[in-house]
């Protein structure tokens, strides 16, 4: 079941990909975004988690926690993800029993709509030399985790209540980061200061 805005946000305690745990109650007195993606070999999720690592200094200065989740064993995590060197903790959740808790669902429809409607995704992965392809047939291969899964974004108040639940629609479909900003900082940040920033 889908969450909403104002819902407590369901509890885990997990363990990042270097054996560190991470325990939601932890995170209270801050606010916090959950980032739920599909496989770690994904390449919209690659692409998605490369910028937002870009922005996580700038983010975490300004009083926003991070965590990730990809739908992949931790070996599978490690031989994707360790070359984003992510500033927060990822967290491998093969067994998607956090997806479960946060009502994350698949979709084939939403799989297919987003290969066929996010070129410009594939190009930049490829560019980048992020995640595991650039077409189904590579990104089915190099998948451990549900290739339909579809990805989600949930930001979490410091009283630990949902202040919003994002769904995607398919496979590449994150919240934009302007809104992200809209909800946790009042307004969408000027891109100007994020580049001049992200790095300081």
């Amino acid at each position: 079941m889908k969450l909403h805005s104002g819902q407590t946000a369901p509890v885990f305690s997990v363990l990042d990909l270097f054996g560190r745990p991470v325990v939601l109650e932890a995170y209270h007195g801050r606010r916090l975004l959950l980032s739920f993606n599909r496989t770690a070999a994904c390449p919209f999720c690659n692409v998605r988690a490369y910028h937002l690592i870009r922005r996580a200094p700038l983010y975490q200065r300004m009083g926003l926690s991070l965590i990730a989740f990809f739908e992949s064993a931790p070996e599978h995590a490690h031989a994707y993800l360790d070359r984003l060197q992510a500033p927060y903790p990822i967290i491998a959740d093969l067994s998607h029993e956090v997806y479960d808790r946060y009502g994350l669902g698949t979709s084939s429809f939403g799989l297919m709509w987003a290969m066929l409607t996010r070129p410009g995704v594939f190009r930049e992965a490829r560019r980048r030399q992020l995640g595991s392809g650039a077409n189904l047939l590579e990104m089915a291969r190099n998948t451990d985790g549900a290739l339909t899964r579809l990805p989600g974004d949930f930001l979490i108040g410091p009283d630990g209540r949902i202040q919003l639940a994002y769904y995607g629609r398919d496979a590449g479909d994150f919240l934009m980061f302007r809104d992200l900003e809209a909800a946790a900082f009042g307004a969408p940040l000027d891109e100007r200061i994020v580049a001049q920033r992200v790095f300081q």
